[in-house]
Parts: structure tokens; C-alpha cells; sequence
């Protein structure tokens, strides 16, 4: 079985795990901590793609950001069960894995945050590479950190795919030069259809027959 892709890039939170009430509760804390007005969470998830910072300068543009971090950060360091992979995750990165394709993760949280939820969620072992909010100059959607992924992989970006939930996944892969793949099922929901992804998928497994020729995948 030949790839028709040498590896594969995924963003962490809406992508591989399901990490939904531990991003927006966190939110929705630091804000209620600092007697801030808390949005709805389809305005909340609406945010999510860029640093922690940048989404609340989005909510909150003139409150303390830093103190909205620190709070935030502490909610979830006693709440790493609230990440979850996504059905078929394990068995979807298995699959590729076993098959030779290269497997990276390119988020924008922190390396402490995410290298701890992909622990949490039993997916460390799966990537050979994992892309932190610290690792690249500037975060998706430039493309920095799926470029930096591709360097340590070894892989050209024409030999890779680039797979997220938010616009600012399909942006990086895109100005990166990979094909790109959008989650409908993450946090920017059916809204991500007007991205200018090559793909669409509703659920993980949908990934495997884009990369493997067509056969019975076991998903």
C-alpha cells in the first residue's frame, strides 16, 4: 500500500480531541472570575483557532489579558479529563501510521497545554511531531508552524496534508503549499465550509481513504 500523501499535519483541539468544555468552560471562568460579560459559547467557539491571547483580545479587547490567561490556565491544569479524542481518532492515526505516513500536530495552545492533552487522550505516541504555540515565530494562520512541522518531518510540503477546524488551520496548510482538509465537526462547525480547503470531512475516519488508495481501511 503506497500513500498518496508522505504525511499528514492535524490541528490539536476540534481536530484529534474533543475539547470543547475544556476550552470554552475555561473561558467562560477567567471571564466570570474577572467580572466580565460572558458571550455565548457559538460566539465563544467562534474565536478559537488563533493563541489564547488573541482570542480574548477578541472577547475583551481592553481587559488585563494576561490575568484572563493565568485564570484560564489554572481552571483547566485540574481538568485535563474534560480532553477527549474524537471517535476513531486512535484508530484513524493507527491506521495511517501503519501504513508509513508521517504524523505531526500543529496547534496554536501551549506546549504544556497540548502535550498534555494528547497525553491525556492517549494520541503522544501516534505523532512523530507535535508544533506548540512556542515552537514558531508567528502562529496559523501563517504559515510558520506547518512549515516547521514539514522541516522536522523531512517532508515537502506537495507530499502533505493539512487537516483542521478553523479557518486558520486551512490558511497555514494553504500558504504552506499542503493540500488542506477541513473538520467540520470541530469548533467552527459547518461555518468552515466557505474555507478554500481541498477537502471537507464530517468525521476523522473520513481521512484515511483521502491518504490510503481505496480499500477496506478497518474504520
Amino acid at each position: 500500500m503506497t500513500p498518496r500523501y508522505q504525511a499528514v499535519l492535524f490541528d490539536v483541539d476540534g481536530t484529534l480531541v474533543d475539547s470543547r468544555e475544556f476550552v470554552l468552560g475555561a473561558m467562560e471562568h477567567a471571564l466570570r472570575t474577572h467580572q466580565l460579560p460572558v458571550p455565548p459559547r457559538t460566539t465563544l467557539a467562534a474565536t478559537i483557532g488563533p493563541p489564547l491571547d488573541e482570542c480574548y483580545r477578541k472577547i475583551v479587547p481592553h481587559a488585563d489579558i494576561r490575568a484572563l490567561r493565568d485564570a484560564h490556565r489554572a481552571w483547566q491544569r485540574e481538568r485535563i479529563h474534560l480532553v477527549v479524542p474524537f471517535p476513531n481518532a486512535r484508530r484513524t492515526l493507527e491506521t495511517l501510521k501503519t501504513a508509513g505516513v508521517r504524523l505531526a500536530a500543529v496547534t496554536s495552545r501551549s506546549r504544556v497545554s497540548s502535550l498534555g492533552s494528547l497525553d491525556g487522550a492517549g494520541l503522544s505516541a501516534l505523532l512523530e511531531v507535535v508544533i506548540s504555540a512556542e515552537d514558531a515565530p508567528r502562529p496559523k494562520p501563517a504559515p510558520d508552524p506547518v512549515l516547521l512541522a514539514l522541516e522536522r518531518l523531512g517532508v515537502i510540503a506537495s507530499n502533505a496534508v493539512m487537516i483542521g477546524d478553523t479557518t486558520a488551520d486551512i490558511e497555514a496548510g494553504r500558504v504552506a503549499g499542503t493540500k488542506t482538509v477541513a473538520a467540520l465537526y470541530g469548533f467552527a462547525g459547518r461555518s468552515l465550509r466557505s474555507a478554500p480547503a481541498d477537502h471537507f470531512i464530517h468525521d476523522i475516519a473520513e481521512v484515511v481513504p483521502l491518504i490510503l488508495p481505496a480499500q477496506s481501511h478497518g474504520i
